[in-house]
């Protein structure tokens, strides 16, 4: 095995099997629509339920094209397994990439996968997810809306219909098999289950509301820490160059977390064989029809169909998956209804979100909403 290999085998081992928590970022983050949310804001505030609760506006995906067919056996690492979509020259050190390439370098993620994955990326980051956090965090730290005097939202908007009720009990007789190894292994009601992928991505249906895929946008973020990085940005922030050292103190903290999703989407993508352009994702990086952050997938996916594959664009994996996590915060046969709920906002920080994937569970199975 060559050294470049043997770095990467080392790295899977490592970071793979170490059982590592839940990625903690800051607390001061907003969160967007069919996000796992791995760090809850501080407070659940207006701001925050209107950018959580808008319309996921999305581009549908087929799932069955995103990824070839699974192996018999998993791809050896020392395989140049992935291929970039238009080969070229290795970036220069001093090229945007060149800093990400060192860092997962001396964290032992190494080796002729790694370097094809990241010669798919374009030769300039975007701007706009580093761009786009910092200017809702900008906007909330300093013009905070005003306190709305209208009713809070209960439900999110156009999702309690008897037309989605009906397309989710369609997708539970469709896909009965999945519900049931999920329903035995993990406790989660099948209801419960397909209402979350129902407000999470439609059923699949949904599965991006960025052109971007997870990797570019990820890896763009790890690698903007300035201002300056998000020059077409800035004029939406006003007085913008009066808060200097609070973009010095939040930008290097978001790349940081970045960074973090990043190397964990690199491992997995080279373990599994996935290409960049098969993980259309949420605006912040978050994949499948679970909707999972990179770093959540080895700690709380679940293999729901035994073909040695965790693959979240895949049904039995993805409510496998979304079951192991409500199991492993606590779920079990037989809790009651503000268990549920409380458990529901350990998967996305939202009352408006728990509250609408019960209410959606409920006419699944014929019930009254109130």
């Amino acid at each position: 095995m060559k050294t470049s290999s043997l770095l990467l085998t080392l790295a899977l081992v490592g970071v793979l099997g170490s059982g590592c928590s839940t990625t903690s970022a800051p607390v001061d983050d907003v969160a967007a629509p069919g996000t796992l949310l791995t760090e809850p804001p501080a407070r659940t505030t207006p701001e925050g339920n209107d950018v959580q609760g808008r319309d996921l506006p999305g581009t549908n995906v087929d799932p069955a094209i995103l990824r070839k067919p699974a192996p018999a056996t998993a791809p050896s690492v020392a395989a140049p397994a992935i291929k970039p979509a238009a080969p070229r020259a290795a970036a220069p050190a001093s090229a945007p990439w060149g800093e990400l390439a060192r860092r997962l370098a001396a964290d032992g993620v190494s080796g002729p996968q790694v370097d094809a994955l990241l010669a798919t990326l374009p030769a300039t980051p975007t701007q706009s997810p580093m761009g786009r956090k910092i200017n809702a965090l900008y906007q909330r730290r300093f013009f905070p809306k005003p306190p709305s005097t209208a009713p809070a939202a209960r439900y999110y908007k156009g999702v309690l219909t008897e037309a989605n009720a009906q397309a989710c009990r369609d997708f539970l007789a469709a896909n009965a098999a999945a519900f049931d190894v999920a329903e035995r292994r993990y406790q989660v009601p099948r209801n419960i289950a397909v209402a979350l992928l129902f407000v999470e991505t439609r059923l699949g249906k949904v599965l991006a509301d960025v052109k971007e895929n997870a990797f570019y946008t990820l890896a763009s973020m790890s690698v903007t820490r300035t201002p300056e990085s998000i020059s077409g940005w800035l004029p939406k922030m006003k007085d913008h160059e009066k808060h200097r050292d609070w973009f010095a103190q939040t930008m290097p903290k978001r790349a940081d977390w970045a960074y973090k999703e990043t190397k964990a989407l690199v491992i997995y993508m080279a373990r599994e064989g996935i290409r960049p352009d098969q993980l259309p994702s949420s605006v912040y990086g978050a994949v499948g029809l679970c909707q999972f952050m990179p770093s959540n997938i080895d700690v709380y996916g679940a293999d729901g169909n035994n073909d040695g594959h965790v693959n979240l664009f895949e049904i039995p994996d993805a409510v496998a998956s979304l079951a192991n996590y409500l199991y492993r915060h606590g779920w079990r046969s037989g809790i009651d209804r503000a268990r549920q709920h409380k458990l529901l906002m350990a998967y996305n920080h939202s009352s408006v979100y728990a509250n609408t994937i019960l209410a959606l569970s409920d006419m699944v199975e014929g019930r009254t909403v109130a």
